[in-house]
């Protein structure tokens, strides 16, 4: 009788172990999973380099200064992969590398408005445009990471980004000198354009990243294409688009 109550007991606390185990097991695997899943608010700038084929055109850029304000809602699903998404403000300003003016039409009342930019011909002076850009969109990410124990020494990211431009502008600032005889007279004029046809809003871009925090001063290199023109020129109907590589800092 004695060995059969020490079987039952034994029996008892083995089953008992075994469920305590099952909750310990049970609770490790949902502390994992919500480790999994992060979301994180970030900044990152950097220099845009373009590599086009709109050089003769007005709108064109050698380079242009961006900032992202990211926030993301990230899922390991591995050690080597993370999944992305969320929403991103991008803020780029592209210096125009012509001299230009604005393209004026004819409203049909008898007064004119700009649509958008046709080369200077006669301005001797000196002058700076640029364009601006405020989009506010979708990231959707893929990350792998080589070494998942190391993860700042080198990730590889693929991505797409659909966004809309809450604003998009062309900014004028032009400086010039008069002499007259032995006086000389220096005008400044400042303008801002808004809402120009030619900017167009909608952005459809896909890049990979190579991203690092081992070189110091640069944290990665993007090559990217946008899918979507970002100029319409009135004066040619053309549609141009904006490709290239951005040097994070």
């Amino acid at each position: 009788m004695k060995r059969i109550i020490t079987i039952l007991i034994a029996v008892m606390l083995a089953t008992a172990a075994s469920a305590q185990q099952s909750v310990v097991d049970d609770t490790v695997a949902r502390l994992d999973e919500q480790h999994r899943t992060t979301l994180v608010l970030g900044f990152s700038a950097g220099v845009n380099l373009y590599t086009t084929d709109n050089q003769f055109s007005p709108y064109y850029s050698k380079y242009g200064l961006m900032m992202q304000v990211p926030l993301l809602l990230q899922y390991d699903v591995s050690p080597h992969w993370r999944l992305s998404t969320g929403a991103r403000l991008d803020f780029t300003f592209n210096p125009l590398h012509y001299n230009v003016d604005w393209h004026e039409v004819d409203d049909g009342n008898g007064y004119t408005y700009a649509d958008g930019l046709e080369f200077q011909e006669t301005f001797t002076g000196k002058q700076h445009y640029f364009t601006y850009f405020f989009h506010l969109g979708i990231p959707v990410q893929a990350t792998w990471y080589p070494w998942p124990h190391e993860k700042r020494q080198l990730s590889v990211t693929g991505d797409l980004f659909a966004g809309y431009a809450l604003g998009n502008d062309i900014f004028l600032n032009r400086s010039y000198a008069d002499r007259n005889g032995s006086s000389t007279g220096i005008d400044d004029v400042h303008q801002v354009s808004h809402h120009v046809e030619s900017l167009l809003r909608w952005k459809l871009e896909v890049g990979v990243t190579l991203s690092t925090d081992v070189l110091g001063l640069i944290h990665g290199v993007r090559f990217f294409a946008n899918l979507l023109p970002s100029y319409r020129d009135p004066v040619t109907g053309s549609d141009l688009y904006l490709a290239g590589m951005t040097v994070y800092l």
